[in-house]
């Protein structure tokens, strides 16, 4: 539709000029296809309005309302009110749209798989969120429809284009095809952020306050002072661990841009170079991994780490860690603090960093199985544009979970804390639009225009907006993560010494078709960087 009415719009324009021509002196035929061009414009959009009014209006005339399954994660799982809140979101849609929502929920540790073997099997799956799938991934299975087939966004998802960016939405395409949505969230990251327990840094006297800048909820300092805080705190507790590694810490550490999502071939000058380099063989990975070995051997981390998918937030709620490594954002301390429950202190050693596939890292899909798409789009519509919606599946149910304070902020209701709330959603970052839900106390109330200025301002790679389909070189990506399996996690949680380890790394990535897998990135990555005049 976009497409016909560009080239309406600009036969209209030729015309207008046209007939300008013949009539000199008089601005009548220009007026006059303005008008045309305005109201072919309106005409559209009172079509697909139309459209999507009569699929709602067909669905309350059959009496029986489709059931719309949403699927996401979190870092604990399902929580116990979550058929409460199910219920509450379903008045609304069956009242709204004529649809039933069913919320699946999965904890982090098993999203991936369980999600898989959901999509897999043809099992109900309609709308479901890329995170920890893989977004190309999640593709090259099939399991991704194209939402622009049959106009189904731009007829009955008008609303999500409307609440970004459309460079945003771009950005989400591959191959040419808009697979998926960002939502809105933080889309740059601060590299290098750790979180410590307030309780264990004042209990070894260490004065973080006057480290604070007028403004600031972070603390901005490097990595050896982190050591330094690292050893006085396992002085001090000999029986808790200091630090839980986690797999994402390595993106959220060091400054390169995994292209296409994934890190094999990476951009190690971001900033200034389009060529693709191997990551695992860079000084920059043996830094990582050194210090890793170093913190690992101090006793800083648990034994268990390679074994142990509890989540770092829960951990540190448990009280059986002291600190993680985080990407960090405004209102991070606030997030944190909710997730553990207990007061957690923010440092940052590196830049504010916006990576190529930052925005499509964890976009939301339709299931290219769904039987319904556009009750399913419909839905998808209305937890990006409805407030309501968004307050139900960010925050819970007022008065139960959350109450509002006189100056607008929301907080926990009388007697409910991050403990006992049978909805305290600890990632509202992967909802599909959490800047028109309410705002928790301990953030600013312009939080999201801060935010804004925080993805706006940050250093940005060349490569931004680039997407990687590797479905030519599928089975070398395969092989490669099998390796990947093998050795990174022993490397970057400090248990392998890392000369060795990461050259048997290297060796057999090598093997595994690193070069070739690179060489496919690299001639994907010039072709785009051509088509968008980016040197």
């Amino acid at each position: 539709m976009k497409k016909f009415l560009a080239v309406l719009l600009s036969l209209v324009i030729v015309i207008g000029l046209l007939t300008g021509c013949g009539k000199k002196g008089s601005d009548s035929g220009t007026a006059s296809n303005d008008q045309t061009a305005d109201t072919s414009e309106d005409s559209a959009s009172k079509e697909e309005a139309d459209a999507a009014a009569k699929a709602i209006a067909d669905r309350k005339a059959g009496g029986e309302y489709p059931t719309v399954v949403m699927a996401f994660m979190n870092w604990s799982g399902s929580p116990a009110g979550l058929e409460r809140i199910q219920g509450l979101i379903n008045d609304y849609t069956e009242e709204k749209l004529g649809i039933s929502v069913e919320l699946e929920i999965l904890d982090f540790a098993s999203y991936s798989q369980g999600m898989t073997l959901m999509l897999s099997s043809d099992e109900q799956v309609d709308i479901f969120n890329a995170v920890s799938l893989g977004y190309t991934s999640s593709i090259n299975k099939g399991y991704c429809l194209d939402l622009e087939e049959d106009e189904l966004i731009q007829t009955y998802g008008a609303g999500i284009l409307d609440t970004m960016d459309d460079a945003y939405v771009q950005a989400c395409r591959v191959g040419g095809v808009l697979y998926g949505l960002p939502q809105q969230r933080d889309m740059a990251i601060g590299l290098g952020g750790f979180a410590i327990g307030a309780e264990y840094l004042d209990a070894i006297e260490y004065d973080y306050a006057s480290l604070y800048k007028e403004g600031d909820e972070i603390i901005y300092t490097d990595i050896d002072t982190i050591s330094g805080i690292y050893a006085q705190l396992h002085a001090a507790y000999p029986d808790l661990y200091v630090y839980a590694p986690q797999e994402p810490t390595l993106g959220q550490f060091l400054k390169f841009d995994a292209l296409g999502g994934d890190n094999f071939g990476v951009l190690l000058d971001p900033e200034n170079s389009l060529v693709v380099e191997d990551l695992w063989g860079s000084d920059l990975f043996k830094s990582f991994c050194e210090l890793m070995y170093q913190w690992n051997r101090a006793g800083y981390i648990s034994k268990d780490a390679l074994t142990d998918d509890t989540s770092a937030t829960s951990q540190a709620k448990a009280g059986t860690v002291m600190s993680y490594a985080t990407a960090t954002k405004p209102g991070i301390r606030a997030q944190e603090t909710g997730l553990c429950g207990r007061d957690m202190v923010i440092f940052q050693t590196g830049e504010d960093f916006l990576k190529s596939s930052a925005v499509a890292t964890m976009p939301w899909c339709v299931n290219s199985g769904t039987e319904d798409p556009v009750a399913a789009m419909q839905v998808l519509n209305a937890f990006y544009t409805d407030t309501y919606l968004s307050d139900l599946l960010c925050w819970g149910e007022e008065g139960v979970e959350y109450r509002k304070t006189e100056d607008g902020h929301f907080t926990f209701a009388d007697g409910i804390t991050a403990e006992n709330s049978e909805y305290y959603n600890n990632v509202n970052w992967l909802m599909p639009n959490q800047f028109i839900a309410g705002i928790w106390e301990g953030n600013d109330l312009n939080i999201w225009e801060r935010m804004a200025a925080f993805n706006n301002d940050s250093v940005k790679s060349k490569a931004l907006g680039f997407s990687f389909d590797n479905s030519s070189v599928a089975t070398e990506y395969s092989v490669l993560m099998n390796v990947y399996s093998e050795y990174a996690f022993q490397l970057m949680y400090g248990f392998k010494e890392p000369a060795a380890g990461i050259q048997e790394m290297v060796d057999k990535l090598e093997t595994a078709g690193l070069n070739t897998y690179m060489e496919a990135k690299q001639a994907a990555l010039d072709e785009w960087a051509e088509i968008n005049g980016v040197k």
